[in-house]
């Protein structure tokens, strides 16, 4: 569809490095608890990477990173790349079984974490016999000090660094019940953010960092600002301080969010995103859900960037210009960007004409390397490219899209059984493969229905025949042991068989409609059958926003708000009106949180005004 630029040759490390010799007193990073300039930061990551060095770790190593998002986060991640090794991140909230999962699938040569969050990876390194680098302990400090600040080199290497070594590791669901890693290499990594450089100016100025890093999402504000001369600010879209960015500092001119974000950004703060772009991917994007943010901010241009993970972040754009007249319907996801190639293809592989619907497939240099220990998967998904250069591949998304008489793609659906929930890639199949290794469980069916804030995922199971009863209780606690919270069902569904078509599969059309949250106690209304009442003014107020927010006819102070139909962006519009009623809260105070109660007492504690999510 369009001639791809030529491949770049600098890496990551390269571009920031060049960046912090030309601006070293830059400030660079910026969270409520530290702040680098380019300098400090730079010499922190080459001490580190040079402590992974002597640890024998380089090229083609996987090395984990658990830590809370923060100035430490990013000093970890460009001590890995420096090092030569490719980052595997981790969330720290993930349940600990989802984090053996994918440490047992990587084996990653170390595991750089929080001393904070010792308890959690302890057990693991323990019986995998991984060490864990804290570089926060006094003892790593220490060590780190004694180390040179300068930019390693080729010698200083375990071995050479190549365009075509790892970068980064990120894991999807899997079709088959078992998560799959995306292997990334440096060439496709730089050759994005090559572009992102020019097609987003806003990178040079201020740029918040507010997902999760093991979200490929945010690969492009962990790297395009620090590569262009812009600043980094950390915190959360609910309640951002704009105090971060005070006189003397650029304000935010590039964010990175998904549709389910969008709602959030009406609490922005006065001089954020007044100019620059938003960037927006990860999920369909609706015309109408942005007319909003345009009225608030009508000279930010707004991007509409898709791209799978094995694309490397963002390969397909449209983008939405300053004063361009309202838009309706769904965004076209726009034209190849970069070093990048689309087809749109038949089930035999030949081109569509325009108008038809095809499904995509994408070439050129940003293409990842394929998934880790997977060859067969590999070949399954990367395949030939016909229309390019002998050895060249394609990729196929399962995206059915079309080409438009102007030129840009348009998203129609998928071509299999993957979702998207908030987001999030989910294969059905993970999931349910799960669910019937629950205790009780005999069938499984996975699918995805319409909830309070957008699409939830529910699960109907049937018991084994050889169990008198199923607890759903005991059934939640086991998968949310071993899945991110994103990918636990917010339903489950228990019927005495599932309905089968003819061929013996399972008749989805057939299932019942979810008519209850399978929450602690919960009756048919998704609220719990015996509701304990408010004892205190946090509690009546929390209460209240929850059951609004997860449109509930009541909610028990002692239910958890993940069980009862919470999900991650809800968290957020709850620790925002929370605060609207005057409790401050963050979302990590309610992800820990067992309960409503337990909150609502960290709502009226006396350290509540002063926490942070870091």
């Amino acid at each position: 569809m369009t001639a791809p630029e030529p491949r770049p040759t600098a890496l990551v490390i390269d571009r920031f490095e060049a960046q912090a010799g030309r601006t070293p007193d830059n400030l660079a990073v910026v969270s409520d608890h530290a702040e680098y300039d380019y300098g400090e930061l730079n010499a922190r990551a080459n001490r580190l990477a040079r402590l992974l060095v002597s640890r024998g770790i380089g090229p083609e190593d996987i090395v984990a990173v658990a830590r809370e998002r923060s100035a430490g986060l990013l000093v970890a991640l460009y001590a890995v790349l420096k090092a030569g090794a490719a980052y595997l991140p981790v969330d720290p909230r993930y349940p600990a079984g989802r984090i053996r999962t994918l440490l047992d699938d990587a084996q990653p040569a170390c595991v750089l974490t929080d001393e904070s969050l010792g308890d959690v990876l302890h057990p693991y390194a323990a019986t995998s016999g991984v060490e864990l680098l804290c570089p926060d302990s006094p003892a790593t400090r220490a060590a780190l000090a004694q180390l040179p600040a300068g930019n390693l080199t080729d010698a200083d290497r375990k071995g050479p660094l190549r365009p075509e070594n790892a970068a980064y590791v990120i894991y999807t669901s899997g079709s088959t019940g078992r998560p799959k890693g995306v292997v990334v290499a440096h060439h496709a990594l730089s050759g994005y953010l090559r572009w992102a450089h020019k097609a987003y100016p806003g990178l040079g100025g201020g740029a918040i960092l507010h997902s999760s890093v093991s979200f490929d999402l945010t690969v492009t504000t962990l790297f395009g600002p620090l590569t262009a001369g812009g600043t980094l600010y950390l915190g959360d879209l609910g309640h951002l301080d704009p105090g971060l960015w005070r006189a003397g500092r650029p304000a935010p001119t590039f964010l990175k969010v998904t549709p389910s974000h969008l709602p959030l950004l009406e609490s922005l703060p006065q001089g954020a995103l007044e100019t620059g772009e938003l960037v927006v991917g990860g999920e369909q994007l609706w015309g109408e859900s942005l007319r909003r943010f345009r009225l608030r901010h009508p000279q930010v241009s707004v991007v509409n960037e898709y791209g799978p993970t094995e694309s490397t972040v963002g390969c397909v754009v449209h983008r939405v210009a300053p004063g361009e007249g309202p838009v309706t319907g769904a965004v076209p996801i726009g034209m190849p960007c970069g070093d990048t190639r689309a087809h749109v293809l038949d089930e035999r592989l030949r081109p569509v004409a325009a108008g038809a619907p095809g499904e995509l497939y994408i070439a050129g240099g940003q293409l990842a390397r394929g998934y880790l220990g997977r060859p067969g998967l590999t070949a399954e998904r990367f395949v030939a490219d016909p229309y390019g250069p002998a050895g060249e591949r394609m990729y196929r998304t399962g995206d059915l899209v079309r080409q438009t008489s102007g030129g840009p793609l348009e998203f129609l659906g998928r071509t299999d059984d993957q979702l998207k929930i908030r987001s999030h890639r989910i294969e059905p199949g993970e999931v349910e493969s799960c669910l019937v290794g629950g205790p009780g469980v005999g069938q499984a069916c996975v699918v995805a229905a319409d909830g309070p804030g957008g699409p939830r995922l529910v699960a109907y199971v049937a018991p084994d025949p050889d169990t008198a009863t199923l607890d759903v209780h005991h059934l939640r606690a086991y998968v949310e042991d071993r899945l991110p919270r994103y990918m636990c069902p917010t339903d489950i569904v228990v019927l005495d068989q599932l309905p089968l078509t003819v061929n013996g599969k399972v008749d989805r059309g057939a299932l019942p409609p979810p008519v209850s949250v399978a929450g602690p106690g919960a009756g048919a209304s998704g609220a719990s059958s015996e509701a304990a009442a408010p004892a205190t003014e946090p509690e009546r107020v929390l209460a209240g926003i929850c059951r609004e927010l997860l449109e509930l006819d009541a909610v028990s102070v002692t239910d958890n708000f993940f069980t009862v139909g919470g999900d991650s962006l809800l968290a957020i519009r709850l620790v925002a009106r929370a605060r609207r009623a005057g409790y401050r809260l963050t979302p990590t105070d309610v992800y820990r949180s067992e309960s409503i109660r337990a909150l609502a007492a960290l709502a009226e504690g006396p350290t509540a005004s002063v926490r942070a999510d870091h």
